[in-house]
């Protein structure tokens, strides 16, 4: 099982997104959000995601723009769910994400109007 959690400190809403490999391949998801939105985005995506969803841009329905229209372009919990199944699938490393972490997008330099 991986879990990632996702704090959108812009918006104050915490997602913490659970992924769990299935004995069929597929993969269970499950967000548990404060946001609206995102539960809106997560009820849309159900409890399982194939392996579409999460290596092929083009048919992947957690990057779906009609999945994601309530979402704003700015929230990372798309990415967190990508990210959650990549290292339940081994794609992305589980020792070196306990090592590292986290990942940050921080606001270097933002001037002043």
């Amino acid at each position: 099982m991986a879990v990632v959690v996702v704090k959108m400190k812009f918006c104050n809403k915490t997602h913490k997104i659970t992924v769990k490999m299935k004995d069929d391949g597929d993969l269970s998801l499950h967000v548990a959000t404060d946001c609206p939105e995102v539960k809106y985005y997560a009820e849309c995506l159900g409890d399982t995601l194939t392996m579409d969803d999460i290596m092929d841009i083009s048919t992947s329905r957690v990057l779906s723009p009609e999945n994601l229209k309530k979402v704003t372009m700015t929230c990372l919990a798309p990415n967190g769910i990508i990210n959650a199944a990549w290292l339940e699938t081994g794609m992305m490393s589980k020792k070196l994400a306990k090592e590292v972490g986290e990942n940050v997008i921080s606001f270097e330099r933002v001037d002043e109007a």
